[in-house]
């Protein structure tokens, strides 16, 4: 189930199903696109800016908040405000057969990778791993120039296209991309943040991942986390009927102490034994300052011989 493709002047519905936001990164971002010409909609626990602990107000206040979203017929698409901590919390109050009725464009990463893998799965709709709109300053909203310009910019250039998407390739400044397994592939793409597709293991939302090209990134992360989230992966049977797998940046890698593998050691030794299951790493999509936008169920393709992945049907509706 695909989702109508953005237009000129379409209402753009913030919400904030996770942490709450940050007054100054928030307010540039939606200034930015109020100046592109975009009506803009906060919810009430964004425009509030709500705070409920680690959280944007409560479970059913931000649960609410986006099923007003997407029941509200003069919204067109929904941004997450941010990620941070909180969306598998709202997961029983949501109601799925009214996003199924509601099909629209939703858009978040990082925590929002419980709501692409409950969204999709529950639902057949195309969600969209992709930055947020708080994302939109740098890191001192107040003086800094607008880092995350060029991510907004290529997404919403990207929603506004109702046909395959083609090649999917890091920004000019992007790093490396490196195979691990060579080979090429062609499946559903599916993924998101490793530390929270690990978490919905053993739940209803678990990730189908048979079948599927499995994209994953992870932040704050130690080369000893990796290990033990991708080693629970390979006992839940995740890896087992993959078709392919890219590996997103892992971001910001906490200090240790003592001596331990480095990151390209854990992914060859944790990825790299599967040698019928072609991988690679190095695209941007997740916590970098460079944010790709990562379909969520549409048909791709992708060689890890000379690194590459293809989206190679149309995310979106006219």
């Amino acid at each position: 189930m695909k989702p109508r493709k953005l237009t000129e002047g379409a209402t753009i519905g913030i919400a904030s199903p996770s942490g709450y936001s940050e007054a100054f990164g928030l307010g540039q971002g939606v200034n930015y696109l109020r100046e592109l010409g975009y009506k803009v909609v906060l919810g009430e626990v964004t425009r509030s800016l709500a705070r409920s602990g680690f959280m944007a107000g409560t479970d059913q206040q931000r649960a609410t908040e986006l099923m007003d979203m997407f029941s509200d017929e003069g919204v067109d698409a929904i941004f997450a405000s941010r990620g941070g901590y909180g969306a598998m919390r709202i997961l029983p109050l949501l109601d799925f057969d009214v996003i199924r009725d509601n099909p629209k464009i939703f858009m978040g990463y990082s925590d929002i990778t419980t709501l692409h893998m409950a969204i999709h799965q529950r639902t057949g709709l195309v969600t969209f791993h992709g930055p947020s709109i708080e994302g939109y300053a740098g890191d001192n909203p107040e003086k800094d120039q607008p880092t995350g310009k060029p991510n907004i910019d290529r997404a919403l250039g990207l929603l506004s296209r109702a046909e395959p998407w083609g090649s999917i390739d890091n920004p000019p400044k992007g790093m490396l991309l490196r195979t691990v397994v060579p080979g090429k592939a062609n499946g559903t793409l599916l993924g998101g943040n490793l530390s929270m597709i690990t978490h919905t293991l053993g739940t209803e939302d678990s990730i189908q991942s048979d079948g599927r090209i499995l994209f994953f990134e992870d932040v704050y992360a130690s080369e000893y986390d990796i290990d033990r989230l991708l080693t629970h992966m390979h006992l839940a049977g995740k890896f087992d009927n993959v078709k392919g797998i890219v590996i997103g940046q892992f971001s910001d890698f906490p200090k240790v102490e003592e001596s331990q593998p480095t990151f390209e050691e854990v992914i060859r030794d944790r990825i790299g034994f599967m040698s019928q299951v072609p991988s690679f790493a190095g695209l941007c999509c997740g916590h970098g300052e460079m944010k790709l936008v990562m379909p969520e169920g549409v048909k791709a393709s992708m060689d890890a011989s000379s690194p590459m992945l293809s989206i190679d049907e149309s995310p979106l509706s006219e």
